[in-house]
C-alpha cells in the first residue's frame, strides 16, 4: 500500500495514489486505467471528510491558518480524480466513465453538503468574520495567532459566511434532510441531462446550438427544414436516438424551485442572484427588457430583406415562404454582396495553428509579455492524438519564469460535448505553490488530409475561449476558491469577451490571416470589409442569445407549484415565455430550447445565462477604453502598458477583491451600457 499525501490508502498500482508527475501536475492521461478512477474518487471523498473534520473539531481558536489555509489546502486526491473524470466524460466517448459519472453524482452531491451544512466549519468562519467586523476603526483586524487578516482574506471569509447561509446551514433537521435529497437527486438529473444531450447531438449531426451553421450551404429550402426541424426537435422524443429531456427539465425545475423555497429566496433565479454581480432577479429583468425590443425590431427590418432576396432566388418555389431554418442562406448572401466575404472567401487565411499561434499568442504577448512553447512531451500524455501542449513563461528570456501550462483540445471527435469551453487541470495558488494548467477545449473538424481551415466565428472562439485562460493563467490569487476564473458567473465572461477585440487588430490579423498555400497576407481590402460590418446581423444574433436567457429566467423564477406537470406542456411553456418577453419565435428561435440547454440543465448557469450579456456591457465599455485611454500613437491598446495595467488591476486579481471594484481601479470609471448598445446596434 502506498501513503498519499492526503492520507488515504490506496494500492500503489492505482495512478492516483501518487501526485502526477508530469511537469505542472500535469495529469497523466496515457498512464490512466478507467478501474482507477473510482476507487480514487472514493478514496478522495472520504479523505476530505477527514480533513473536514480535523479542521470543524479543532479546539484552539479558529485562525487564517487552522482555518481558512487548511480548507483552502484539502481535497487534492478528490481534485485529482474528479478532474481526469471530467475531462474523459466531456472530451472522449468514454460510455462506461459517463456511466460512473451519473452513478457517482449523487455522492458527490452528498459530499458537498457534509461541507455546506457543517455548522462546526460555519461558526469557524463566522468567529472570523466577526473578527473583521468588529475591529475598531483604522486598525487591522488579527486572528487568535496575531495574523493580520487582511482584504483578501477578510474578503474570502465574508463569502465563505454567505456561501454556508445560502447553502442552508441553519435549516432544521426535517428540511436539512429534504436539502439533500434534492441536491442529490439534482447532481443525478445534470448530468444524465448532459449525456443524454451530448448523445442526441452527435446522432443529429448538428451542433449544439439550435440553427446549425450548415444551413448557410443547404439547398434546397425543403432540405433546409429537415436540417433546422431535427435540430429543434432534440429532446422531444420524436426520434429514439435525440431522446427526451422534457421529464428531466421540469423536475429540475420543481426540484429547484423547492430548494430556493427552503433556502429562503422566492424561486431558484433569486438564490443564483444573490452570489453574482447583477444581486436581484429584478436587475436582470431591467437589462434583458431594455434590449429585448430593439434587439427583435432590428430583427424584423433584416428578415425582410432576406424575405426578398429569397424571394428573388430561382431556386425558391411556390408557397416557399421565408422563415428560420432560411436566415443563415440568405444572411450570409447578404453580408457576401454588401461586404465581400464569406467564410469561404476567409477560410484559405484562417488555418488553426496559425489562427493559434501567430494570433491568439501573439495578441498575448504584445499585451502581456507571455511567451509560448510547444512541450510535445508532454502531449504525449494527453488523451488524444492532435492535443497540444505549450509552456507559457512570463518575458522573452529563455529563463523567463514559468507561469504555468496551456493545454490546446481544439479537434472534434466522437464523444465530446458540444461547443467549446476553457477548464483548469490544475488552479493555481500562491498559498498551494501550484501553477495554473490550462485547457480550451473546441470542437473544429480535423480534415482527413491537409490543414484545418476555419470560419471567421470559429476563429473568434479561439480568441474567446482563450481569454479565459489568460485569466487563469495570469492570476496572482492566493486562495484557490478565489483563484482566475472563480469571480461571479456574469463577470467570468468579461476577460474572454474583451479578448475577442484583437482578432481583427490590424496588427494581429496581418500576423495570422495568411493564406495556407501561398503565405500572402490578407487582401487588405478584404480585412477592411470584416472590420467594417458593424452591427450587421446582430438584429438576429441579440435576439437568438436574448431567447435564451429569457427561456432560462421563466424557468428559474417559477416557484414549485408553477411548474408545468405534464411533459407535453414543455413547447408551450417555451412559447409564451418568449411571447411575453416580446420574442417571436417562430421568426427567431432561442440559441438553445430548453431541451438541450445544456448550459443551465446540466452546466453551471442556471438561471444565469444572462451573464454573457451581464459581462459584454463590461467588455464594450473595456474596449473602449483601450481603444482611447489605452491607446499610443494609435495601436487601439494593443501595448504592453495598456495589457499591463488590464493584468495588474483585474486579470491577476481573481476573486480577490470584488470585480466592480477591479473594473474601476482598471478603468477608472464604472462600465456604461451606450458602448454596448452601439456595439449591437440598439441604440
Amino acid at each position: 500500500m502506498s501513503e498519499t499525501t492526503d492520507g488515504t490508502d490506496l494500492p500503489e498500482s492505482n495512478v492516483f495514489a501518487k501526485p502526477w508527475p508530469l511537469d505542472l501536475g500535469l495529469p497523466g492521461f496515457t498512464a490512466v486505467d478507467h478501474a482507477d478512477i473510482e476507487p480514487a474518487i472514493r478514496a478522495g471523498m472520504a479523505a476530505e471528510r477527514q480533513e473536514w473534520e480535523a479542521i470543524a473539531t479543532n479546539e484552539d481558536q479558529p485562525t487564517i491558518a487552522n482555518t481558512v489555509d487548511a480548507l483552502e489546502r484539502s481535497g487534492e486526491l478528490l481534485e485529482r480524480a474528479l478532474t481526469v473524470l471530467d475531462a474523459l466524460t466531456s472530451a472522449t466517448d468514454c460510455p462506461d466513465l459517463d456511466e460512473l459519472e451519473e452513478a457517482l453524482a449523487p455522492e458527490q452531491a452528498a459530499h458537498s453538503d457534509a461541507y455546506h451544512l457543517d455548522s462546526r466549519l460555519y461558526r469557524r468562519f463566522k468567529v472570523l468574520d466577526e473578527m473583521v467586523t468588529q475591529a475598531p476603526e483604522g486598525q487591522a483586524a488579527r486572528d487568535a495567532d496575531g495574523t493580520v487578516i487582511d482584504a483578501e482574506a477578510a474578503r474570502l471569509i465574508r463569502l465563505t459566511v454567505e456561501e454556508f447561509e445560502r447553502n442552508g446551514v441553519g435549516l432544521d433537521e426535517a428540511d436539512t434532510h429534504r436539502l439533500k435529497e434534492i441536491n442529490a437527486r439534482v447532481n443525478a438529473l445534470k448530468t444524465r441531462f448532459s449525456v443524454l444531450v451530448t448523445e442526441a447531438m452527435h446522432a443529429a449531426g448538428v451542433t449544439n446550438v439550435t440553427v446549425p451553421p450548415a444551413l448557410a450551404t443547404t439547398r434546397p429550402h425543403g432540405a433546409r427544414l429537415a436540417l433546422l426541424e431535427t435540430s429543434m426537435s432534440r429532446g422531444l422524443g420524436k426520434q429514439d436516438a435525440l431522446g427526451d429531456t422534457r421529464g428531466i427539465v421540469l423536475e429540475l425545475a420543481r426540484l429547484r424551485a423547492e430548494r430556493a423555497a427552503l433556502l429562503g429566496f422566492p424561486h431558484h433565479a433569486a438564490l443564483v442572484a444573490a452570489e453574482s454581480a447583477a444581486r436581484t432577479t429584478e436587475a436582470v429583468s431591467e437589462l434583458l427588457g431594455r434590449l429585448t425590443p430593439p434587439a427583435m425590431a432590428n430583427a424584423r427590418a433584416d428578415a425582410q430583406i432576406y424575405a426578398a432576396r429569397m424571394d428573388l432566388d430561382p431556386q425558391t418555389q411556390a408557397g416557399e415562404a421565408f422563415g428560420p431554418a432560411d436566415w443563415p442562406l440568405y444572411e450570409a448572401a447578404e453580408r457576401k454582396e454588401r461586404f465581400g466575404v464569406d467564410d469561404e472567401v476567409l477560410a484559405p487565411y484562417l488555418e488553426l495553428w496559425s489562427v493559434v499561434t501567430k494570433g491568439v499568442f501573439y495578441a498575448a504577448n504584445r499585451l502581456y509579455g507571455i511567451t509560448f512553447h510547444e512541450r510535445e512531451d508532454l502531449a504525449e500524455h494527453m488523451y488524444a492524438p492532435g492535443v497540444k501542449v505549450w509552456e507559457v513563461r512570463d518575458g522573452e528570456d529563455s529563463q523567463a519564469p514559468v507561469l504555468g501550462l496551456f493545454v490546446g483540445d481544439y479537434y472534434a471527435r466522437a464523444g465530446k460535448s458540444g461547443g467549446a469551453w476553457m477548464d483548469s487541470l490544475v488552479t493555481g495558488s500562491t498559498l498551494t505553490g501550484r501553477k495554473p494548467v490550462v485547457i480550451n477545449c473546441c470542437n473544429i473538424e480535423q480534415p482527413t488530409s491537409g490543414p484545418a481551415l476555419l470560419t471567421w466565428d470559429e476563429v473568434i472562439t479561439c480568441f474567446h475561449e482563450f481569454g479565459h485562460a489568460l485569466h487563469a493563467l495570469l492570476s496572482q490569487a492566493r486562495y484557490p476558491s478565489a483563484s482566475g476564473t472563480a469571480v461571479p458567473r456574469d463577470v467570468v465572461e468579461f476577460p474572454s469577451q474583451l479578448n475577442e477585440k484583437w482578432a481583427l487588430h490590424p496588427e494581429v490579423l496581418a500576423s495570422y490571416a495568411r493564406h495556407v498555400d501561398t503565405g500572402e497576407p490578407l487582401p487588405p481590402e478584404l480585412a477592411e470589409q470584416l472590420r467594417g460590418q458593424g452591427a450587421f446581423g446582430q438584429g438576429y444574433a441579440t435576439t437568438e442569445y436574448l431567447g435564451a436567457a429569457l427561456l432560462d429566467q421563466a424557468w428559474h423564477t417559477l416557484p414549485s407549484g408553477e411548474v408545468p406537470t405534464r411533459i407535453d406542456e414543455v413547447e408551450d411553456f417555451e412559447h409564451r415565455a418568449l411571447a411575453r418577453a416580446g420574442v417571436d419565435d417562430a421568426l427567431v428561435p432561442p440559441r438553445y430550447r430548453t431541451t438541450y440547454f445544456s448550459h443551465v440543465f446540466a452546466g453551471g448557469y442556471s438561471a444565469a445565462y444572462y451573464a454573457y450579456i451581464w459581462s459584454e456591457v463590461m467588455d464594450a465599455d473595456a474596449v473602449e477604453w483601450f481603444t482611447t485611454d489605452g491607446a499610443i500613437d494609435g495601436d487601439l491598446g494593443l501595448n504592453r502598458q495598456a495589457g499591463e495595467i488590464f493584468r495588474r488591476e483585474f486579470l491577476s486579481r481573481g476573486d480577490c477583491r470584488d470585480p466592480l471594484v477591479s473594473y474601476r481601479a482598471f478603468t477608472g470609471r464604472d462600465p456604461g451600457i451606450l458602448p454596448l448598445l452601439r456595439r449591437r446596434g440598439l441604440a
